[in-house]
Protein backbone atom coordinates (compact mmCIF):
# COMPACT_ATOMS: atom_id res chain seq x y z
CA UNK A 1 0.00 0.00 0.00
CA UNK A 2 1.11 3.39 -0.56
CA UNK A 3 3.55 4.69 2.18
CA UNK A 4 4.27 1.44 3.97
CA UNK A 5 8.01 -0.44 3.72
CA UNK A 6 6.09 -3.55 3.11
CA UNK A 7 3.40 -6.25 1.24
CA UNK A 8 0.27 -7.38 3.13
CA UNK A 9 0.67 -10.43 3.97
CA UNK A 10 -2.29 -12.20 3.36
CA UNK A 11 -4.56 -9.83 1.23
CA UNK A 12 -8.36 -9.78 3.06
CA UNK A 13 -7.79 -11.70 6.48
CA UNK A 14 -9.86 -9.06 8.28
CA UNK A 15 -12.87 -10.03 5.61
CA UNK A 16 -12.78 -6.46 4.16
CA UNK A 17 -12.68 -5.61 0.42
CA UNK A 18 -11.45 -2.30 -1.42
CA UNK A 19 -15.05 -1.71 -2.48
CA UNK A 20 -16.70 1.25 -0.95
CA UNK A 21 -19.19 -1.45 1.16
CA UNK A 22 -16.07 -3.03 2.37
CA UNK A 23 -17.44 -6.38 0.85
CA UNK A 24 -16.63 -8.56 -2.20
CA UNK A 25 -17.97 -7.99 -5.60
CA UNK A 26 -18.80 -11.21 -7.66
CA UNK A 27 -19.75 -10.66 -11.54
CA UNK A 28 -21.43 -12.88 -12.91
CA UNK A 29 -20.71 -13.35 -16.61
CA UNK A 30 -23.35 -14.97 -18.91
CA UNK A 31 -21.69 -18.53 -20.45
CA UNK A 32 -20.23 -17.93 -24.15
CA UNK A 33 -19.31 -20.91 -25.95
CA UNK A 34 -15.62 -20.97 -27.48
CA UNK A 35 -14.57 -18.26 -30.45
CA UNK A 36 -13.65 -21.26 -32.62
CA UNK A 37 -15.50 -24.52 -33.51
CA UNK A 38 -14.91 -27.70 -35.01
CA UNK A 39 -16.15 -28.38 -38.46
CA UNK A 40 -15.78 -30.42 -41.26
CA UNK A 41 -12.45 -28.57 -42.78
CA UNK A 42 -11.16 -28.55 -39.04
CA UNK A 43 -12.49 -31.43 -37.13
CA UNK A 44 -10.55 -32.03 -34.18
CA UNK A 45 -10.65 -29.41 -30.94
CA UNK A 46 -6.90 -28.67 -29.85
CA UNK A 47 -5.63 -28.41 -26.11
CA UNK A 48 -2.04 -26.86 -26.09
CA UNK A 49 -1.32 -27.93 -22.01
CA UNK A 50 1.39 -27.85 -19.86
CA UNK A 51 3.40 -30.86 -19.36
CA UNK A 52 3.76 -32.03 -15.53
CA UNK A 53 7.69 -31.65 -15.19
CA UNK A 54 8.47 -28.41 -17.38
CA UNK A 55 5.74 -26.33 -15.71
CA UNK A 56 7.72 -23.88 -15.45
CA UNK A 57 11.42 -25.32 -16.41
CA UNK A 58 10.61 -24.86 -20.48
CA UNK A 59 8.55 -21.57 -19.98
CA UNK A 60 12.11 -20.09 -19.09
CA UNK A 61 15.36 -22.05 -21.42
CA UNK A 62 14.40 -25.98 -20.92
CA UNK A 63 18.46 -26.13 -19.70
CA UNK A 64 17.23 -28.95 -17.19
CA UNK A 65 18.06 -32.34 -18.90
CA UNK A 66 16.05 -34.70 -16.06
CA UNK A 67 12.97 -32.40 -16.84
CA UNK A 68 12.96 -34.37 -20.11
CA UNK A 69 13.02 -37.64 -18.62
CA UNK A 70 9.03 -37.87 -18.30
CA UNK A 71 8.31 -36.48 -22.11
CA UNK A 72 11.09 -36.11 -24.30
CA UNK A 73 9.54 -34.41 -27.49
CA UNK A 74 6.45 -32.60 -28.52
CA UNK A 75 3.69 -35.23 -29.68
CA UNK A 76 0.13 -34.44 -30.78
CA UNK A 77 -2.17 -37.03 -28.90
CA UNK A 78 -4.81 -38.33 -30.35
CA UNK A 79 -7.63 -40.77 -28.70
CA UNK A 80 -7.54 -44.07 -30.01
CA UNK A 81 -10.63 -43.76 -32.51
CA UNK A 82 -9.15 -40.51 -34.30
CA UNK A 83 -6.14 -42.06 -34.80
CA UNK A 84 -7.56 -45.05 -36.30
CA UNK A 85 -10.03 -43.55 -38.16
CA UNK A 86 -7.05 -41.65 -39.78
CA UNK A 87 -5.06 -44.36 -40.87
CA UNK A 88 -2.33 -43.80 -38.27
CA UNK A 89 -0.04 -45.72 -35.93
CA UNK A 90 2.26 -44.44 -33.11
CA UNK A 91 5.17 -42.43 -34.11
CA UNK A 92 3.89 -41.65 -37.62
CA UNK A 93 4.24 -37.68 -38.61
CA UNK A 94 1.44 -35.58 -39.55
CA UNK A 95 1.14 -32.37 -40.12
CA UNK A 96 -1.37 -30.31 -37.67
CA UNK A 97 -3.22 -27.21 -39.38
CA UNK A 98 -5.30 -24.41 -37.50
CA UNK A 99 -6.49 -21.32 -39.00
CA UNK A 100 -3.44 -19.76 -38.39
CA UNK A 101 -0.32 -22.02 -38.50
CA UNK A 102 0.69 -25.67 -39.27
CA UNK A 103 2.88 -27.59 -37.92
CA UNK A 104 4.52 -31.38 -38.49
CA UNK A 105 4.25 -33.29 -35.21
CA UNK A 106 4.59 -37.35 -34.16
CA UNK A 107 1.13 -38.76 -32.68
CA UNK A 108 0.81 -40.80 -30.16
CA UNK A 109 -2.36 -42.87 -28.73
CA UNK A 110 -4.25 -40.96 -25.58
CA UNK A 111 -6.74 -42.77 -24.28
CA UNK A 112 -7.88 -40.19 -21.87
CA UNK A 113 -8.95 -38.17 -24.62
CA UNK A 114 -12.91 -37.50 -26.02
CA UNK A 115 -13.00 -38.52 -29.24
CA UNK A 116 -12.02 -35.36 -31.54
CA UNK A 117 -9.80 -33.87 -28.70
CA UNK A 118 -5.83 -33.61 -29.36
CA UNK A 119 -3.95 -32.59 -27.24
CA UNK A 120 -0.01 -31.12 -27.74
CA UNK A 121 2.68 -29.73 -24.99
CA UNK A 122 2.61 -25.84 -25.24
CA UNK A 123 6.20 -25.43 -24.23
CA UNK A 124 7.95 -26.48 -27.67
CA UNK A 125 8.51 -23.19 -29.53
CA UNK A 126 10.36 -22.14 -32.20
CA UNK A 127 13.99 -22.67 -30.43
CA UNK A 128 12.90 -26.53 -30.03
CA UNK A 129 10.69 -27.12 -32.96
CA UNK A 130 10.52 -26.15 -36.46
CA UNK A 131 7.71 -23.48 -37.65
CA UNK A 132 6.66 -21.33 -35.78
CA UNK A 133 6.15 -22.94 -32.14
CA UNK A 134 2.78 -24.92 -30.77
CA UNK A 135 1.47 -21.94 -29.66
CA UNK A 136 0.99 -20.42 -33.26
CA UNK A 137 -1.42 -22.99 -34.02
CA UNK A 138 -3.86 -21.36 -31.22
CA UNK A 139 -6.27 -18.65 -31.28
CA UNK A 140 -5.84 -15.34 -30.53
CA UNK A 141 -8.93 -14.91 -28.58
CA UNK A 142 -9.26 -13.66 -25.25
CA UNK A 143 -11.77 -13.27 -22.42
CA UNK A 144 -13.32 -10.02 -22.49
CA UNK A 145 -13.64 -9.57 -18.58
CA UNK A 146 -10.01 -11.06 -17.61
CA UNK A 147 -8.60 -10.89 -20.51
CA UNK A 148 -7.36 -14.78 -20.72
CA UNK A 149 -6.34 -15.80 -23.85
CA UNK A 150 -8.26 -19.17 -25.42
CA UNK A 151 -5.82 -21.39 -25.24
CA UNK A 152 -7.15 -24.69 -24.32
CA UNK A 153 -9.49 -24.26 -27.49
CA UNK A 154 -8.42 -24.07 -31.22
CA UNK A 155 -9.98 -26.36 -34.34
CA UNK A 156 -7.73 -27.99 -36.46
CA UNK A 157 -7.26 -30.82 -38.76
CA UNK A 158 -4.41 -33.34 -39.16
CA UNK A 159 -3.11 -35.15 -42.73
CA UNK A 160 -0.47 -37.48 -42.75
CA UNK A 161 2.72 -36.32 -44.24
CA UNK A 162 5.12 -38.43 -46.34
CA UNK A 163 9.19 -37.66 -44.84
CA UNK A 164 11.55 -40.82 -46.11
CA UNK A 165 14.34 -38.98 -45.08
CA UNK A 166 14.82 -39.53 -41.22
CA UNK A 167 17.44 -38.23 -39.15
CA UNK A 168 18.62 -38.67 -35.32
CA UNK A 169 21.73 -37.28 -33.76
CA UNK A 170 22.59 -37.61 -29.71
CA UNK A 171 25.77 -35.36 -28.45
CA UNK A 172 26.63 -35.02 -24.74
CA UNK A 173 28.10 -32.42 -22.75
CA UNK A 174 27.91 -28.70 -23.43
CA UNK A 175 24.16 -29.36 -24.59
CA UNK A 176 23.34 -25.17 -24.20
CA UNK A 177 26.09 -24.13 -26.62
CA UNK A 178 25.48 -27.11 -29.26
CA UNK A 179 21.75 -26.29 -29.02
CA UNK A 180 22.49 -22.45 -30.41
CA UNK A 181 25.07 -23.77 -33.30
CA UNK A 182 22.66 -26.59 -34.56
CA UNK A 183 19.22 -25.10 -34.59
CA UNK A 184 20.13 -22.69 -37.47
CA UNK A 185 21.64 -25.50 -39.53
CA UNK A 186 17.75 -27.59 -39.28
CA UNK A 187 15.90 -24.60 -40.72
CA UNK A 188 13.78 -25.25 -43.62
CA UNK A 189 13.13 -28.85 -42.72
CA UNK A 190 9.85 -30.10 -42.82
CA UNK A 191 10.68 -31.23 -39.55
CA UNK A 192 13.03 -30.84 -36.53
CA UNK A 193 12.82 -31.40 -33.16
CA UNK A 194 15.28 -30.59 -30.48
CA UNK A 195 15.14 -32.12 -26.09
CA UNK A 196 17.47 -32.98 -23.75
CA UNK A 197 18.50 -36.26 -22.13
CA UNK A 198 20.24 -38.04 -18.99
CA UNK A 199 20.90 -36.54 -15.62
CA UNK A 200 24.44 -37.13 -14.55
CA UNK A 201 25.57 -36.93 -18.60
CA UNK A 202 23.08 -34.00 -19.98
CA UNK A 203 22.62 -34.82 -23.87
CA UNK A 204 21.65 -32.80 -26.57
CA UNK A 205 18.84 -35.37 -29.07
CA UNK A 206 18.01 -33.89 -32.37
CA UNK A 207 15.14 -35.64 -34.46
CA UNK A 208 14.29 -34.42 -38.11
CA UNK A 209 13.06 -35.33 -41.15
CA UNK A 210 12.52 -34.30 -44.73
CA UNK A 211 11.28 -35.30 -48.17
CA UNK A 212 14.78 -35.74 -49.18
CA UNK A 213 18.06 -35.93 -47.99
CA UNK A 214 19.52 -32.32 -47.63
CA UNK A 215 23.05 -30.91 -49.34
CA UNK A 216 26.07 -33.06 -48.12
CA UNK A 217 27.85 -29.55 -47.08
CA UNK A 218 25.05 -29.27 -44.18
CA UNK A 219 24.92 -32.64 -42.88
CA UNK A 220 28.91 -32.04 -42.91
CA UNK A 221 28.42 -28.74 -41.06
CA UNK A 222 25.96 -30.67 -38.74
CA UNK A 223 28.64 -33.51 -37.97
CA UNK A 224 31.19 -30.78 -37.27
CA UNK A 225 28.94 -29.16 -34.43
CA UNK A 226 28.19 -33.04 -33.28
CA UNK A 227 32.23 -33.75 -33.19
CA UNK A 228 32.06 -36.68 -35.82
CA UNK A 229 34.47 -35.24 -37.90
CA UNK A 230 37.76 -35.77 -36.53
CA UNK A 231 38.93 -39.15 -35.60
CA UNK A 232 37.80 -41.69 -34.04
CA UNK A 233 35.01 -41.97 -35.73
CA UNK A 234 32.96 -44.95 -36.61
CA UNK A 235 31.42 -44.48 -39.93
CA UNK A 236 28.94 -46.18 -42.78
CA UNK A 237 28.45 -44.20 -45.99
CA UNK A 238 25.62 -45.29 -48.98
CA UNK A 239 25.63 -42.27 -50.89
CA UNK A 240 23.31 -44.17 -53.85
CA UNK A 241 20.97 -44.70 -50.70
CA UNK A 242 21.32 -41.50 -49.02
CA UNK A 243 22.25 -43.27 -45.90
CA UNK A 244 25.05 -42.12 -43.44
CA UNK A 245 26.33 -43.00 -39.72
CA UNK A 246 28.52 -41.92 -37.29
CA UNK A 247 28.91 -42.79 -33.83
CA UNK A 248 31.75 -41.82 -31.21
CA UNK A 249 33.22 -43.84 -28.75
CA UNK A 250 34.71 -43.08 -25.65
CA UNK A 251 36.51 -44.79 -22.57
CA UNK A 252 34.47 -47.67 -23.61
CA UNK A 253 31.13 -45.43 -23.98
CA UNK A 254 28.58 -43.81 -26.76
CA UNK A 255 29.16 -40.27 -26.55
CA UNK A 256 28.11 -39.03 -29.96
CA UNK A 257 25.88 -40.31 -32.59
CA UNK A 258 24.39 -39.45 -35.98
CA UNK A 259 22.22 -41.41 -37.91
CA UNK A 260 21.08 -40.33 -41.30
CA UNK A 261 18.81 -41.81 -43.97
CA UNK A 262 17.59 -44.73 -42.06
CA UNK A 263 17.28 -44.65 -38.30
CA UNK A 264 16.10 -47.82 -37.10
CA UNK A 265 18.39 -48.67 -34.31
CA UNK A 266 17.68 -44.65 -32.90
CA UNK A 267 15.78 -46.41 -29.73
CA UNK A 268 18.25 -49.21 -28.51
CA UNK A 269 21.52 -46.60 -29.23
CA UNK A 270 20.31 -44.25 -27.75
CA UNK A 271 19.54 -46.48 -24.55
CA UNK A 272 22.93 -48.05 -24.86
CA UNK A 273 24.23 -44.10 -24.48
CA UNK A 274 21.97 -44.06 -21.18
CA UNK A 275 23.56 -47.30 -19.88
CA UNK A 276 27.19 -46.05 -20.10
CA UNK A 277 29.42 -49.54 -20.97
CA UNK A 278 29.17 -51.27 -24.09
CA UNK A 279 30.30 -54.72 -24.53
CA UNK A 280 32.66 -55.83 -27.15
CA UNK A 281 29.78 -58.21 -28.87
CA UNK A 282 27.91 -55.36 -29.48
CA UNK A 283 30.42 -53.01 -31.18
CA UNK A 284 30.05 -54.81 -34.52
CA UNK A 285 26.38 -54.07 -35.01
CA UNK A 286 26.34 -50.69 -33.75
CA UNK A 287 26.23 -49.10 -37.59
CA UNK A 288 23.30 -51.95 -38.49
CA UNK A 289 20.13 -50.86 -39.72
CA UNK A 290 18.34 -53.14 -36.57
CA UNK A 291 15.35 -51.61 -34.37
CA UNK A 292 15.88 -54.37 -31.81
CA UNK A 293 19.99 -54.90 -30.29
CA UNK A 294 21.34 -58.48 -31.11
CA UNK A 295 21.51 -59.05 -27.63
CA UNK A 296 18.86 -58.21 -24.77
CA UNK A 297 19.24 -55.00 -23.35
CA UNK A 298 17.94 -53.74 -19.83
CA UNK A 299 14.56 -52.90 -20.70
CA UNK A 300 13.98 -48.68 -20.22
CA UNK A 301 12.80 -47.88 -17.06
CA UNK A 302 10.38 -44.45 -17.82
CA UNK A 303 11.13 -41.95 -14.67
CA UNK A 304 7.95 -41.37 -12.61
CA UNK A 305 9.70 -39.36 -10.02
CA UNK A 306 12.25 -37.37 -11.50
CA UNK A 307 12.87 -35.04 -8.28
CA UNK A 308 14.75 -38.28 -7.07
CA UNK A 309 15.47 -40.18 -10.46
CA UNK A 310 12.80 -43.32 -9.11
CA UNK A 311 11.69 -45.08 -12.33
CA UNK A 312 8.25 -47.12 -12.76
CA UNK A 313 9.99 -50.91 -11.75
CA UNK A 314 10.99 -49.76 -8.49
CA UNK A 315 7.46 -48.09 -7.79
CA UNK A 316 5.34 -51.17 -9.19
CA UNK A 317 7.93 -53.69 -7.28
CA UNK A 318 6.77 -52.09 -4.18
CA UNK A 319 3.07 -51.86 -5.23
CA UNK A 320 4.00 -55.57 -5.80
CA UNK A 321 4.70 -56.05 -1.96
CA UNK A 322 1.63 -53.92 -0.67
CA UNK A 323 2.87 -51.00 -0.34
CA UNK A 324 0.08 -47.98 -0.24
CA UNK A 325 1.01 -44.22 -1.46
CA UNK A 326 2.40 -42.99 1.88
CA UNK A 327 4.19 -46.37 2.75
CA UNK A 328 5.75 -45.83 -1.00
CA UNK A 329 6.74 -42.30 -0.13
CA UNK A 330 8.28 -43.48 2.97
CA UNK A 331 10.12 -46.32 1.28
CA UNK A 332 11.59 -44.69 -1.80
CA UNK A 333 11.18 -41.25 -1.32
CA UNK A 334 8.95 -40.41 -4.61
CA UNK A 335 6.26 -37.70 -4.78
CA UNK A 336 7.51 -36.21 -1.31
CA UNK A 337 9.67 -33.58 -3.03
CA UNK A 338 7.90 -31.23 -5.71
CA UNK A 339 4.70 -33.68 -5.91
CA UNK A 340 3.98 -33.26 -9.46
CA UNK A 341 3.75 -37.37 -9.89
CA UNK A 342 1.84 -38.37 -6.97
CA UNK A 343 -1.44 -38.40 -9.92
CA UNK A 344 0.71 -40.88 -11.57
CA UNK A 345 1.84 -43.28 -8.88
CA UNK A 346 -1.80 -43.40 -7.74
CA UNK A 347 -2.93 -44.28 -10.74
CA UNK A 348 -0.74 -47.32 -10.61
CA UNK A 349 -2.14 -48.19 -7.49
CA UNK A 350 -5.28 -48.18 -9.02
CA UNK A 351 -4.12 -50.17 -13.00
CA UNK A 352 -1.45 -52.85 -11.26
CA UNK A 353 -4.13 -54.93 -8.71
CA UNK A 354 -6.63 -55.23 -11.85
CA UNK A 355 -3.16 -56.19 -13.88
CA UNK A 356 -2.45 -58.81 -11.00
CA UNK A 357 -5.93 -60.11 -11.02
CA UNK A 358 -6.45 -60.51 -14.79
Amino acid sequence: PAGAERGTPRLYADGRFPTESGRARFVADPFVSAAEGADSAFPLVLNTGRLRDQWHGMSRTGTAAQLFGHVEQALLGLHPDDLARAGLAEGDLVRVRSRRASLVLPVQVDASLQPGQAFVPMHWGDRFLEGLGVNALSSAACDPLSRQPELKHAAVAIEPIALPWAFFALVEGDVQRRLEALRPLFRGLAYASFSLAGRERPALVIRAAAEAAPAAALLAAIDQQLGLVDDPVLVYEDPQRGVGKRLRLSDGRLVALRLAGETAARDWLKALWARGSIEPGLRRWLLAPLSTPPGVLPERDPTICNCLNIGRRSICDGIARGLDLPELQRSLGCGTRCGSCVPEIKRLLAQLPLAESA
